[in-house]
C-alpha cells in the first residue's frame, strides 16, 4: 500500500466527501475513489458509506483511519529526522493562541524564540478554540492552545499545560469586600457581567459557576473582543471574569481591580492540540516547548499560585 493510498484515505475521512479532500490534497474526486475503491476491493472491506450528501465511515473505516495517521505520523517523524541531520534549525512555525496567551505569554515566548532561532520563520493566530482546532485539523497550523474543557474529535491529539484560576476583574475604583485570598461572587451580586458570546466555551464555564453558586446576575453584555471586554470593565461598573494568567499585566491596580474566585475557586485547563497524522516538527516542539515554560512561570505569580 502506498503512502499517497493511506493520504487519499485520510483526507475523505476528515473532510466527509470525495470532493472536499479532492481540493484539500490536490486531486482529481476520480482520482480519490478510484484509490479508495482499489483499497476496499483489495482487502475486501467497505470502508465508506457513499450518500449523495457524501461519506461517512464504517467501523472498519474508522479503525483503519486511526491506523493509517499512525503510518502518516511515523513518515513526518522520519522526514523531520533527516531535515534535522543538516544540523540547522529552520522552517516556519505557524501557531493559534486564544486572547488568554497572547496577552500575558506570548511576548516572552516569542523574543527567546527569535534570540535563540533567528533563521525559522514563526507565524501566531490569535482565535476562540472551536475556530483553531478546524485550523489544525486542515493543517494550516502546527498546533494551538485551547481550554481543556473544549472537545476535540478523533483527528486530534492534545496535551495538558496546566491549571490556572479565574478571577473577577473590575474598575480599579470599585470598592468590593474581599479577603486576603480573593472575592466571592455571591458577596458582590447582583452582577453586570460582561461575556463571552454563547459559541465560545468559557461561556458554558462561567454561567455554570454563578448557577451552581446561586450568584445573582442582574443583566449579561455579550462582547467577543478581549481589549473591548478590558476597557470597558476598567471605565464602567461593568465586570468579567477572566483567567489569572491574562489578568498578570493588571496587578499593579493602576486600570483594573483582579481578585481570584474563592469559595469556591473556578479554575481552567489548558491544552495543547495537534493532528495525529502529522506530528510536531522540531522546531515547532522547540516553541511549543518555550510556551509551556512561559506559561509555567506565568502561573506561579502571585496571587495565582
Amino acid at each position: 500500500m502506498k503512502l499517497q493510498q493511506l493520504q487519499y484515505f485520510v483526507a475523505v475521512y476528515e473532510q466527509g466527501s470525495f470532493s472536499a479532500a479532492a481540493e484539500k490534497v490536490n486531486a482529481t474526486q476520480s482520482g480519490l475513489s478510484m484509490h479508495v475503491s482499489q483499497m476496499e476491493k483489495r482487502h475486501n472491506v467497505v470502508l465508506f458509506h457513499r450518500s449523495s450528501s457524501g461519506v461517512s465511515p464504517t467501523e472498519e473505516g474508522r479503525a483503519f483511519y486511526l491506523e493509517a495517521v499512525k503510518v502518516l505520523a511515523a513518515a513526518c517523524r522520519a522526514e523531520d529526522r533527516l531535515k534535522g541531520l543538516s544540523k540547522s534549525v529552520v522552517g516556519h512555525v505557524h501557531v493559534g493562541l486564544m486572547p488568554t496567551f497572547t496577552r500575558a505569554v506570548l511576548t516572552e515566548a516569542l523574543l527567546r524564540f527569535d534570540r535563540e532561532y533567528p533563521e525559522v520563520r514563526l507565524s501566531i493566530s490569535e482565535g476562540y478554540a472551536s475556530t483553531l482546532a478546524g485550523e489544525v485539523v486542515e493543517g494550516r497550523l502546527d498546533f494551538a492552545v485551547v481550554p481543556a474543557s473544549f472537545a476535540i474529535n478523533e483527528a486530534l491529539v492534545s496535551k495538558s499545560m496546566g491549571q490556572d484560576r479565574e478571577c473577577l476583574v473590575c474598575a480599579a475604583d470599585r470598592d468590593i469586600p474581599m479577603t486576603k485570598n480573593g472575592v466571592h461572587l455571591k458577596e458582590l451580586a447582583p452582577l453586570r457581567l460582561v461575556l463571552p458570546g454563547t459559541g465560545n466555551a468559557r461561556r458554558t464555564l462561567i454561567e455554570n459557576y454563578m448557577a451552581l453558586n446561586e450568584v445573582e446576575v442582574s443583566s449579561i453584555l455579550e462582547l467577543d473582543t478581549m481589549h473591548g471586554t478590558l476597557n470597558l470593565v476598567a471605565s464602567s461598573d461593568w465586570v468579567t471574569i477572566l483567567p489569572g494568567i491574562m489578568c498578570l499585566p493588571d496587578l499593579d491596580g493602576s486600570r483594573r481591580k483582579v481578585a481570584m474566585l474563592v469559595d469556591p475557586p473556578l479554575t481552567v485547563d489548558y491544552m495543547r492540540i495537534e493532528t495525529r497524522k502529522r506530528p510536531l516538527s522540531a522546531v515547532a516542539q522547540i516553541f511549543a516547548d518555550i510556551l509551556q515554560e512561559e506559561l509555567n512561570s506565568a502561573l506561579e505569580v502571585f496571587p495565582y499560585a
